[in-house]
């Protein structure tokens, strides 16, 4: 297919400036304006590298993410691409017609109508006038914006911005389309109606990169992604596992610290096992069932009592919730004692992927004894028992459902 971006060894720095303040000084600009002159605040300046040593391809009509925190370097990395700002180290590769959309207010003129920055981004893609011509009406369509077209944008609302500039971006038949998180902006029904357009882009051939803090939008739109820490990137993986890493890094979450401590109830443990095994990496065999074991100590006579746990995926979408009292309305009382629970979420039911498993003990309507300090992420592998021939397609949903199929053969 053949490479449309290759960046090799990119690093970025800047210059910071840290303004350090002396006892009985005012610091900052209202300081020196109260002083009434000169700050004698001492100085000092640091290098700051926003992205260290990046390097991946990006093949032709590939459609791939880049995730991370607020501040790992996903929007430095994208001016590079964009050739907004320079790299302080390394080299890119550009082969084809890259139009971005960066930020609201990026590749527009303010003081140009909606009309007149059209045929202008055509120019700065190479277009000629009649090129944009042709495509002018499906823009003016797509955005919904034919009332405002020649209304300067300044005055548009951010909505109506975005709107503008993502179809500029995407009819202008660029071959490679980079998006920063301004989907965001516009409403349900136009990110449906984008997303939608980036994958019939990716069906031409164009190449799609994209950055949003929606995993979800993430998961539906791109087949592959890198994360991004601390500017650098871990390497180019299929869009589920970056996911899965990313939130575990956003949750915090590196497993439940035992015992766990209330006025009410302790939990003293919580032993996850597969095959009569524990698994302290908590990667699971999709084959097996997979035991849970609840041990918490009650100090006191509870009623509406709950316990139990709630399967959650990375994304904190509830999958399934297991309660004792779910099945057992007499365990809504319980007395003071230490409790050994037993539960099994079996093989063969949830989807390879990654999940959380969170414990759950509350007095119904009245408190929860744990919040959301008992979890636990934990991986489920890939089952044998379907059919599974591609790789993408243990990516579906969540649960495997076993129907009872009846085939029949009605004609020849």
């Amino acid at each position: 297919m053949g490479k449309s971006i290759i960046v090799d060894g990119i690093s970025k720095k800047f210059r910071i400036h840290h303004q350090e303040e002396k006892k009985g000084v005012r610091r900052g600009v209202l300081g020196r304006i109260l002083k009434g002159g000169a700050s004698k605040e001492a100085s000092s300046d640091e290098d700051f590298w926003a992205l260290r040593d990046i390097s991946f391809d990006v093949e032709h009509g590939e459609r791939m993410a880049i995730v991370g925190r607020n501040g790992a370097g996903k929007s430095t990395l994208l001016k590079i691409l964009s050739r907004v700002m320079s790299p302080t180290e390394g080299r890119i590769e550009i082969r084809g017609r890259l139009s971005s959309l960066l930020e609201v207010g990026t590749g527009f003129h303010p003081e140009l109508t909606g009309r007149e920055n059209v045929y202008l981004n055509g120019a700065l893609l190479g277009m000629s006038r009649n090129e944009v011509r042709k495509k002018f009406d499906a823009i003016v369509d797509f955005a919904e914006v034919e009332r405002f077209l020649d209304t300067p944008v300044k005055r548009y609302s951010s909505g109506m911005y975005v709107r503008l500039a993502f179809a500029v971006s995407a009819f202008l038949e660029p071959d490679i389309v980079v998006l920063d998180e301004v989907l965001s902006v516009g409403d349900a029904r136009f990110q449906q109606k984008s997303y939608a357009k980036m994958r019939e882009l990716a069906s031409q051939g164009r190449t799609v990169l994209f950055v949003s803090h929606s995993m979800s939008a993430v998961k539906d739109l791109c087949e592959t992604a890198i994360l991004i820490e601390h500017g650098r990137i871990k390497q180019k993986t299929r869009v589920d596992d970056a996911i899965g890493d990313y939130m575990r890094h956003a949750m915090h979450v590196d497993g439940a610290n035992m015992p766990l401590e209330t006025d009410q109830i302790d939990l003293l443990a919580m032993h996850v096992t597969q095959g009569g095994r524990k698994n302290p990496n908590f990667n699971f065999e999709g084959d097996l069932p997979i035991n849970i074991e609840l041990i918490y100590q009650v100090k006191e006579s509870l009623r509406d009592f709950r316990m139990g746990f709630y399967i959650k995926s990375v994304f904190g979408e509830i999958i399934s919730r297991v309660l004792l009292a779910d099945r057992a309305p007499d365990m809504e009382s319980v007395e003071p004692g230490t409790y050994r629970a037993k539960a099994q979420i079996p093989a063969s039911f949830l989807v390879a992927g990654d999940y959380v498993l969170e414990v759950h003990s509350s007095q119904f309507g009245v408190r929860d004894f744990f919040a959301s300090n008992a979890l636990q992420p934990f991986r489920i592998g890939r089952p044998t028992l379907f059919n599974l021939q591609h790789e993408r397609e243990q990516t579906f949903g969540h649960v495997y459902l076993q129907p009872q199929w009846q085939l029949e053969r009605i004609s020849d």
